[in-house]
């Protein structure tokens, strides 16, 4: 009797279901990014920097026997004193005496020499046109009084910029915060994202896993490294020059180095600022080989090097990986960038090394 009142519900084919699955699915995923995304990129600069220094967690449990919240709060503490302490203090030191040094800037380029060097007229092809420019710049009061004020004008841009010093500290503080939880529970982490990948791709979704991980560790001490060294070798230079607001031209060096636009660059105005400026010749003959042999050249020996000790992809590969991912989502582009890349490259790699009969092996493992 209730059989003929109430007929068995109808039963949804595997396709309809496996669509509302992936609806279901996709439709949570997408709701918790959002809610994740004023919190992204401190997590993944976090995730960048734990699978950076995770060698050194496990190091440090093995050579003094600590307990894991000890070396992770010890690395925490490092992070946040060596590497977020000196930005800090450089963004405040720029934010409290940036108007000044751009005032400066503005009157040297109105009282500069109407004659140019010796040298400048000496250079081969080019020499007698940059002669003639300057001389036409130095005459011309328009262009001087263009110039002072559109210096003074984009330095407090700059300023505006860097001025938000709040939002940029909540940012540095997620990022130590997140370190130290991914620290701390690395790996349930590092667990989780192997049976994820091996669910998705199988052993080569692992592969790429792993490929992911060396990039960031090769791109992370290639880049990191070799721009922190160079920030260091200019912070030196400049010191012993006696350059006022070392550390801000210090900072400046280490984030044109990360990206990739040359540490050597700020170093090469401080030498213009102490011949005509200062007058100070023999302190910029110093600071102009100081900068494009010491702190410049390093890069090329340094960075190569580093970078192919940890990874099993061609050099060029990395490097558009960086400088792309730079111009498309900005500085962490210089880690994901190259992240992105080694994924793509160990699928693409494994998809062109498989058998047609490997191939249909898979689709019966599936069927």
């Amino acid at each position: 009797m209730n059989s003929v009142n109430n007929p068995p519900p109808l039963a949804i084919s595997e396709p309809v279901r496996t669509a509302l699955r992936l609806l279901i699915s996709g439709s949570l995923l997408l709701a918790v990014l959002y809610i994740l995304k004023p919190f992204l990129p401190s997590l993944l600069w976090s995730a960048f920097i734990v699978i950076t220094a995770w060698p050194g967690l496990a190091w440090l449990q093995q050579r003094f026997r600590w307990n894991r919240a000890a070396c992770a709060g010890l690395l925490t503490v490092t992070l946040a004193g060596f590497v977020i302490g000196p930005l800090l203090a450089g963004i405040f030191t720029l934010a409290e005496n940036g108007d000044m040094l751009f005032t400066q800037a503005k009157t040297t380029v109105e009282t500069l020499s109407s004659e140019p060097p010796a040298w400048v007229g000496e250079l081969p092809w080019v020499g007698e046109r940059l002669a003639q420019s300057w001389r036409d710049a130095a005459h011309s009061e328009a262009i001087r009084a263009r110039i002072g004020p559109a210096l003074q004008q984009s330095g407090r841009w700059l300023l505006s910029k860097v001025g938000a010093i709040g939002n940029l500290f909540l940012q540095f503080l997620l990022v130590v915060v997140f370190t130290l939880v991914l620290y701390l529970h690395g790996d349930t982490l590092d667990e989780l994202t192997r049976r994820l990948a091996d669910r998705i791709g199988g052993e080569q979704a692992l592969q790429a896993r792993d490929q992911a991980r060396q990039a960031i560790r090769a791109v992370a001490m290639g880049v990191g490294l070799t721009a922190l060294i160079q920030a260091g070798l200019a912070l030196i230079g400049l010191l012993i020059a006696g350059i006022p607001f070392a550390i801000v031209i210090a900072m400046v060096c280490f984030l044109l180095a990360l990206a990739q636009f040359g540490a050597f660059l700020p170093l090469l105005a401080v030498a213009g600022w102490l011949y005509w400026g200062a007058d100070e010749t023999s302190w910029a003959i110093f600071m102009l080989i100081w900068g494009m042999f010491v702190v410049g050249g390093i890069d090329n020996i340094i960075r190569p090097m580093l970078i192919m000790q940890g990874m099993k992809m061609p050099l060029t590969l990395v490097f558009l990986g960086v400088i792309g991912g730079l111009v498309a989502y900005g500085l962490i582009g210089v880690f994901l960038g190259p992240t992105l890349v080694a994924i793509a490259y160990t699928l693409l790699l494994a998809w062109l090394a498989e058998t047609p009969d490997d191939s249909s092996v898979e689709v019966e493992k599936h069927l």
